[in-house]
């Protein structure tokens, strides 16, 4: 077989996105995400004669859509990426021949032990000098003082050779800092910031905690770094056997770009993984998050859990707290070592009593149509389903259905009479079970806050007060809250 070497197009061109599944629901009436105020009545007024149904790009019909009445049209979920950039695929060296090397290379070692804390101490006194009495930190730092700095530059080429990294090969050449002040980079391990200070001596952006790491914070400062509130730690990955800085062409954001920088770093990060040829991923710190929760509680294959957050968080604004919070009630729901929920704990956990409407909406997750669903089927769907123009609005009048005597609080008899237009056969206990899951802070009690807190943890659960408002003609009370809303 060929070689292909880093500059073979092992990658073809970014396409456009086709979902495995694709659900649609068919409908009289065209919707306008304007007209709020007419939508929901138009919709609960009409959908028992339009009860849509739901089907794959393979012709086959599956349940109803649980979720019509809030417009919603089905969601898809993108097929999971075979790439996991957090596990180090670095085989395991073993072996007396190891153990051999190690021992005959102490002297080495120690050798650049000595070399990296010289450079070290010789950087960090070079550095102390070049910052005493500079108070002025939001002006570029003065010449003489950056001519001190450069013994610190050369410190930290040192530092790099002590490292292993005796010869660092360079492709293209860094454009002058009047054309491209910004330099991006991808950040793979703690050697190229070390490069860059050698190399550009740039101001950097930076967490916070840095500022406080004994010797590199002073060096930090003097580069007058940008400091910012990271959520999560960097996922660090081990340094490769040689380092490569490879300085692209120029990419000038177009005119459309410079209005919107969403684009222009799209455009960027697609630039880098092309010369990286690596495949492109939507992960990020919140996949980290989801990783370490599950890994957390001992599930059987934790990475399944990622689900590459920036894409959710762009088509959704979900944020990664919120995606951790519908992981922990997933995980409630016993998923087999496969990371799959059953339609039993699905219903469990959401308190759903087994009925044709709790298989609308397990149906409704399950896209494959294979009987389980999986934690990004279940983020996703869930997503979709919160992020619903009418979502609210239909929280609104369910609670206004519940509250039936107008004090702003829901009892357990009154949700009772409402969830029995959904549950024909509904005990005390089942009733009990859905209480306390509306009743979030405990007090006997469901406050308008109790109600929309759960509705917003659980907005899968929305869908069983479709057949009380499907079947109540809304009245002009109705349509003033509608008014209120809007």
């Amino acid at each position: 077989m060929a070689e292909l070497d880093m500059t073979s197009p092992l990658l073809s061109s970014p396409s456009s996105y086709q979902p495995q599944t694709v659900l649609t629901v068919y409908d009289d009436q065209d919707y306008e995400p304007s007209n709020l105020q007419s939508s929901l009545p138009t919709t609960i007024l009409h959908q028992n004669h339009n009860h849509g149904r739901t089907h794959n790009e393979n012709g086959h019909h599956s349940s109803p859509n649980p979720y019509e009445f809030l417009r919603s049209g089905g969601f898809s979920v993108p097929a999971s990426t075979t790439v996991d950039p957090f596990r180090n695929e670095t085989p395991f060296i073993s072996g007396i021949y190891e153990v051999i090397k190690i021992v005959l290379c102490l002297p080495i070692a120690l050798a650049r032990l000595v070399l990296f804390g010289a450079s070290l101490v010789v950087g960090y006194m070079a550095t102390k000098v070049a910052l005493a009495g500079w108070r002025d930190k939001q002006n570029p730092m003065p010449k003489w003082r950056c001519r001190l700095m450069w013994v610190t530059r050369v410190c930290a080429r040192f530092i790099l050779f002590s490292f292993g990294y005796h010869w660092i090969r360079r492709k293209g050449k860094p454009a002058p800092r009047e054309i491209a002040p910004v330099v991006v980079s991808n950040h793979v391990s703690y050697i190229e910031p070390i490069f860059y200070f050698y190399e550009l001596f740039p101001t950097i952006v930076a967490s916070e905690s840095h500022d406080s790491i004994p010797f590199v914070g002073t060096i930090i400062r003097a580069m007058q770094v940008i400091y910012v509130n990271r959520f999560s730690p960097t996922s660090r990955k081990n340094a490769v056997n040689e380092i490569k800085v490879e300085y692209l062409p120029l990419i000038m954001p177009s005119d459309h770009q410079k209005q919107n920088a969403v684009r222009f770093a799209e455009r960027t990060g697609r630039a880098m993984a092309s010369a990286l040829n690596v495949v492109q991923t939507s992960h990020s710190y919140g996949d980290l998050m989801l990783l370490m929760k599950a890994a957390q509680l001992q599930q059987d294959k934790p990475w399944s859990y990622m689900v590459e957050m920036a894409r959710i968080e762009s088509l959704y604004h979900i944020s990664s707290l919120e995606a951790v919070d519908f992981l922990d009630k997933f995980l409630s729901m016993n998923p087999d070592p496969s990371g799959c929920v059953k339609p039993h704990d699905f219903l469990r956990v959401l308190q759903l009593k087994a009925c044709t409407l709790s298989e609308e909406i397990f149906g409704f997750l399950d896209v494959e149509k294979n009987g389980s669903i999986t934690f990004k089927q279940f983020l996703f769907g869930s997503a979709h389903v919160l992020k619903l123009p009418l979502f609210r609005q239909a929280c609104e009048l369910a609670f206004a259905e519940c509250d039936t005597d107008g004090d702003n609080f829901c009892t357990k008899k009154e949700l009772a009479d409402v969830l029995r237009h959904t549950f024909r056969e509904l005990d005390d206990d089942e009733v009990q079970g859905l209480f306390n899951l509306f009743d979030t802070d405990n007090d006997g009690r469901i406050s308008r806050d109790d109600f929309f807190y759960c509705l917003r943890k659980n907005p899968l659960v929305v869908a069983i007060f479709s057949p009380r408002l499907l079947r109540k003609n809304l009245s002009k009370a109705g349509d003033k809250m509608l008014d209120d809303i809007v």
